[in-house]
């Protein structure tokens, strides 16, 4: 898709959700921290207009150059762009696993579980380098595994903005089917300040992976938990830039 379209698909999916949030909370909480959200935002830009339009991107430039294993095209459109979701998608649930595994990922990725008032914007908080690691790892994975046409990229470019769905402020969850699509309920549980919460649902949009890894937690009927890292102090615009470091330094004055 041009730029252009896919800005607009941006801003308007964005201004959607906030309006919804204004009207059906799920939880009235302090102001979002607009700043600090923008400032992440920005500094990802290339990749947060869209998470998923980075990893598009790239499928593309692997395609020009000869890569992909398997050949989406060959199939119907539907069915080649379900392919390529359900594998791009698992690659997302791994490497949100991995970022609550190990301490140099997780030091990067509290940033986005700092915000006390989780909602739409939330979706942009991001530490500056974790799309670079994205781009060397699951990105590529599923570049070289297929060869897709742009109508699939554009497929998968438009349900990606369902990301900015699940982070909104919005009292909506699926109840009992809760493992079929991601809702503000089901993520915001993972993003509630209860550390026992943060190792469960990682699903970026199918909680299937969750079903079939163990992680998935179906939340109470009215289970709607504030959200952040409990007391620590959540960041400013500038400590966007320098997130790790100031995570390191909270962590060692909570030991000692």
């Amino acid at each position: 898709m041009p730029l252009a379209i896919n800005l607009a698909l941006f801003v308007l999916t964005v201004t959607a959700f906030l309006l919804l949030e204004r009207r059906w909370p799920a939880v009235r909480s302090r102001p979002p921290e607009v700043a600090v959200n923008a400032t992440a935002g920005l500094l990802t830009l290339f990749v947060q207009l869209s998470m998923p339009w980075w990893s598009v991107a790239e499928t593309a430039l692997v395609n020009l150059a000869g890569g992909g294993w398997i050949d989406l095209r060959r199939l119907p459109l539907w069915l080649g762009a379900l392919g390529y979701f359900f594998a791009a998608d698992f690659g997302e649930y791994m490497f949100h696993r991995a970022q609550h595994r190990f301490g140099w990922m997780w030091a990067m990725h509290s940033l986005h579980h700092s915000d006390t008032a989780m909602n739409t914007l939330t979706t942009l908080r991001h530490f500056w380098l974790e799309p670079l690691l994205k781009s060397v790892s699951v990105w590529l994975a599923v570049a070289l595994l297929f060869k897709v046409d742009g109508q699939i990229l554009a497929i998968y470019g438009l349900i990606g903005l369902l990301n900015f769905f699940a982070h909104s402020n919005l009292r909506l969850g699926f109840g009992r089917f809760s493992w079929v699509l991601n809702s503000p309920q089901y993520h915001r549980l993972h993003h509630g300040e209860d550390p026992a919460h943060h190792n469960a649902n990682f699903a970026a949009l199918l909680p299937i992976w969750d079903v079939l890894f163990r992680s998935y937690h179906p939340p109470a009927r009215d289970e709607f938990p504030p959200t952040g890292l409990g007391g620590e102090a959540t960041a400013s615009a500038t400590d966007v830039l320098i997130w790790p470091l100031k995570a390191a330094a909270v962590a060692q004055a909570t030991e000692t």
